[in-house]
């Protein structure tokens, strides 16, 4: 059977009206970076014009188009940007949902003698499993005038846009100005402690060890101005792990500012010179000018004393690489979701397929526990294990429940994990092994085989114990439930519900 991708979002929170529209004709669907400038005399649903990188875009509020009573957008607010006529604008929306796939059959027409001319709308996807209808956007219905879409020669300016490239890089401060290194040299960011300042000379702080790694620091300020490395540094610095094919070293920051897409055709060049650390300059905006480095070049001559350190080894570093090889899947992640059951937990983001709201739960007839429900996730059944219940913590009241759902996957089994609220998303690239348990947690302690350090909104250092998936699931859950055997008992519970 046919299928469609759109892309949805919700236009009008308190209605719970949510639109969708073809993903094809969607580039991106961002938060609101900068003010969006009126345009005087425009047509009554144009919101104003927006920056958006290197293209002045217009910004559409569907509200009004739509005719709906308020309006408004919240500061929060995203838009979605997307094609039409070979240009780009942006539609206001209160949030952004998801991206899903729909069946021919789920695709039911809207007739038209139930709309006006003016209507925009031109089918609607019902998902009828999840009680939910969505309205679609037909682009080419948004404007009254159509001369948009007349056929219009390219110019060479749009062959010229056509022909564009882009190239990602990390950006951060130093000695207040701006730099960029392409994301592709760019590993890590690490908190500022433990440097080893034995082999301190120069632009060179010292070595920090890192998972079993020797990682030579070097201070931005003194490698990129010239002179000694500083003595002092604020409290947003951090080091920047970057790497030149199997050399990772680390460099000492002010901050970092963004991850940006630049157009390389708009990278000012340098002059030509014989050895080239900096490869443009690059203006985002008017007045702000972001040095681009060549990584390679900027550090040719301490290539020698970088390799030299990064060989050095201890007998604490080999034991520290055995713990990383066993657990290799940590480092090529390092990020957490955080939430909370009662108290801090984590879990792997890497784990995450995504996290949901509370829909209706489903019990299983004559199941009792932790995990006694089920989902219907999409037209698939899954198991959900109410992990306040699984580690022994008391019920949330009533009044105060506000859970969400993390919905994860391990290989072909997928689970929902029910837990209070979402925290926030950590990365820590160091974790240690979980010490004695509470008498409370230790039926459960294969799941709780390592914890992080997590500073929260306080400031304050917390030990977060990181939930390990798979063993949750290949160890505790309801062995008698497959993935077929779920979807069958989701049937037989929809059934009793329909009766």
């Amino acid at each position: 059977m046919a299928e469609q991708l759109f892309a949805s979002f919700i236009l009008d929170r308190d209605l719970g009206l949510e639109i969708a529209i073809a993903a094809e004709n969607v580039t991106e669907a961002t938060p609101i970076t900068e003010n969006i400038q009126p345009l005087p005399a425009s047509i009554p649903f144009l919101e104003g014009i927006m920056h958006l990188r290197n293209a002045v875009i217009p910004v559409l509020n569907l509200k009004k188009r739509l005719g709906l009573a308020k309006s408004e957008y919240d500061r929060d607010a995203k838009i979605a940007v997307v094609m039409l006529a070979n240009q780009q604008f942006g539609l206001l929306f209160d949030d952004i949902r998801e991206v899903l796939r729909v069946e021919e059959s789920q695709l039911i027409p809207v007739q038209p003698a139930l709309q006006s001319e003016d209507s925009v709308i031109s089918d609607l996807i019902s998902l009828h499993q999840e009680h939910r209808t969505i309205e679609v956007l037909d682009l080419n219905r948004l404007f009254h005038d159509n001369s948009l879409f007349s056929d219009q020669p390219v110019s060479s300016e749009d062959q010229i846009s056509e022909s564009r490239t882009y190239s990602r890089y990390v950006i951060f401060s130093s000695g207040n100005r701006e730099y960029g290194i392409p994301v592709e040299n760019s590993r890590e960011l690490t908190f500022l402690t433990d440097i080893d300042e034995v082999f301190k000379n120069g632009c060179l702080e010292g070595a920090l060890q890192l998972r079993g790694l020797t990682i030579p620091v070097m201070s931005a300020g003194a490698l990129l101005n010239g002179g000694s490395s500083a003595e002092e540094y604020g409290e947003l610095s951090r080091i920047l792990i970057m790497a030149i094919d199997s050399l990772n070293f680390g460099m000492i920051i002010d901050e970092i500012c963004e991850i940006l897409t630049v157009v390389n055709e708009e990278i000012l060049p340098m002059p030509a010179l014989e050895e080239q650390s900096v490869t443009g300059i690059y203006e985002p905006t008017s007045g702000r000018n972001i040095i681009l480095l060549d990584v390679v070049h900027l550090v040719s001559n301490h290539m020698e004393q970088l390799e030299s350190m990064a060989k050095i080894k201890t007998d604490r570093e080999e034991k520290e690489e055995t713990v990383v090889a066993e657990a290799r899947h940590l480092i090529t992640e390092n990020c957490y979701l955080i939430f909370s059951i009662g108290k801090f937990f984590a879990i792997e983001l890497k784990d995450v397929q995504e996290i949901i709201e509370r829909n209706t739960l489903m019990p299983i007839p004559g199941a009792k526990g932790f995990d006694s429900e089920v989902l219907n996730l999409r037209g698939k059944i899954i198991p959900v294990i109410n992990l306040r219940q699984f580690y022994g913590y008391p019920e949330q009241e009533e009044e105060e429940n506000n859970s969400r759902l993390i919905i994860c996957r391990d290989g072909d089994h997928v689970i929902g994990l029910l837990v209070d609220n979402i925290v926030t998303i950590y990365k820590q690239e160091q974790f240690h092994s979980t010490p004695s348990l509470n008498p409370q947690l230790q039926p459960k302690k294969d799941t709780l085989d390592h914890l992080i350090e997590f500073i929260g909104e306080q400031k304050t250092k917390e030990h977060v114990l990181v939930i390990n998936t798979r063993n949750l699931i290949n160890n505790h859950l309801r062995q008698n439930v497959s993935p077929t055997d779920t979807k069958q008992q989701g049937e037989e519970i929809e059934e009793q519900t329909a009766l």
